[in-house]
């Protein structure tokens, strides 16, 4: 075999292989493609896109995985081209990326390309992109009225405790972890209690029969027992679950977030009212308060003019964001052809929603000097009450000489805690070599015998003067 022949059959060999690998390539890509593994096929498919850059396949296919990326500025043209030759599924990304982008029109487009292509081919539309369409139209309505409101300022918190962070006088209530509730008393992880300035009753999220999160109240009733949690009605849930409720001022207009069918995405910040007997069917309160992702805890202080909500549209690890507001006394909606509108309801620059020449430095001033005390409950002692009761202050008492006996409890438990402490100090030196203190740890150790018998006996007081009161 000549030297020209060898050479010629090296290189159909070489192409071979080539080819093999390629072809063994675009399987894994399609593999990991189809088994949602994006990040991993996204090279693969770049690779060969560059090798084959009219591959309309190949292009919607690489769209995709960078669409996955969220890099959707590059996506957009690689899914066009599928589009344009016809890749059935590309309109279907193409909607997705218009609606994260807020392009509502766009994304109804697509999706009615998207379903005349599948009429076309006789295949039934997805479930998924059913959800899709649905929040597609229910952005159309949002994107007409987008709310003109001044967002002032925003911090990023942690999300497992972001309530803390609200700074509210007194007037406008309290909001609370769960550790409020009387004991036995069921409540949602997570659960925000919102309590008025009077302390007399409180709102919180409770599971229900069908383990769904539903609002729940309770009132404090004539002598000074908590009333068994009544659920606020099934009108609240939407199908979804219901939590993070806060009530204005006027005891009748109800903020609280659900994410059942008529929320956009995630939690969605609703509204609702009350008369003597039942709450009136909630409104979703729209943009740019509500986005695609979790938007909670709206709340409003009246004294200070200063609004609040939360919000983890801005996909922080672990945080999330809280928008302080000025609200409207009458709602004000920008124009549908103001040019920003799209940027304004997603809130992508808070200062684009500040009034020309507005100095909002003193309202700011004002909510800082609130102080943290000022939100929660403050809790004195914790006492329980042999109905399960938690008293975590004085006024929670009926009795006024149960309360003065509780009063002396208090000062005997924190003598008691003193000699504990004491106590421990004299036992580590005692340890170290000082056994000259044997005989004062003693007398510690008997003292605090009388105490816990003091204790008891004070205790006893507490609960007989409330009981016969």
């Amino acid at each position: 075999m000549n030297f020209r022949l060898k050479a010629y059959i090296l290189g159909l060999m070489l192409a071979a292989g080539v080819a093999s690998m390629a072809a063994q390539s675009l399987e894994d890509a399609k593999e990991l493609y189809r088994d949602g593994e994006y990040a991993q096929a996204l090279p693969i498919f770049e690779k060969l896109l560059a090798k084959k850059p009219k591959d309309a396949t190949l292009s919607h296919w690489t769209g995709v995985c960078l669409m996955k990326a969220g890099r959707y500025d590059e996506a957009i043209p690689l899914l066009k081209f599928g589009h344009s030759r016809k890749v059935i599924e590309s309109p279907r990304y193409l909607a997705e990326i218009a609606f994260y982008q807020y392009r509502a029109d766009d994304a109804a487009d697509y999706l009615d390309a998207y379903e005349e292509a599948l009429a076309k081919n006789k295949r039934q539309m997805p479930d998924e992109v059913g959800e899709l369409q649905r929040r597609v139209t229910k952005m159309r309505a949002m994107l007409d009225r987008v709310e003109r409101i001044q967002i002032i300022d925003s911090i990023a918190v942690d999300a497992h405790a972001f309530f803390e962070a609200y700074r509210m006088t007194a007037e406008s209530g309290s909001l609370n972890s769960a550790d409020v509730l009387p004991n036995g008393v069921n409540a949602v992880e997570g659960a925000v209690v919102y309590m008025p300035e009077s302390k007399t009753s409180m709102i919180w999220a409770a599971p229900d029969q069908n383990g769904k999160s539903a609002l729940v109240a309770s009132s404090v009733l004539s002598d000074g027992k908590w009333e068994h949690p009544r659920f606020l009605g099934e009108i609240l849930n939407e199908g979804g679950d219901a939590n993070y409720p806060f009530m204005l001022s006027d005891g009748i207009t109800l903020y609280f977030a659900n994410n059942g069918e008529n929320s956009l995405g995630g939690y969605d910040i609703f509204i609702s009212r009350h008369d003597e007997n039942e709450f009136f069917q909630p409104q979703n309160i729209g943009m740019p308060y509500n986005s695609l992702y979790d938007d909670y805890m709206l709340a409003i202080d009246e004294m200070t003019g200063v609004g609040w909500w939360a919000t983890d549209r801005n996909r922080l690890d672990g945080k999330v964001t809280i928008y302080k507001f000025i609200p409207n006394d009458m709602r004000e909606n920008y124009s549908v052809d103001e040019p920003r509108l799209r940027q304004l309801a997603m809130v992508s620059n808070y200062r684009d929603t500040w009034v020309e020449g507005a100095d909002y430095s003193d309202i700011l001033q004002a909510v800082e000097e609130i102080g943290v005390e000022s939100q929660a409950v403050e809790r004195d002692f914790e006492f329980a009450m042999p109905d399960g009761q938690i008293y975590i202050q004085y006024a929670d008492f009926v009795s006024d000489e149960a309360r003065n006996a509780m009063k002396e409890y208090v000062a005997a438990l924190k003598d008691h805690e003193t000699t504990r402490t004491a106590l421990d100090q004299l036992r580590r030196r005692y340890a170290q070599g000082a056994t000259e203190l044997s005989d004062m740890i003693m007398r510690m150790e008997e003292k605090l015998r009388d105490d816990r018998e003091l204790l008891r006996s004070l205790s006893n007081d507490v609960v007989r003067l409330e009981q016969n009161n």
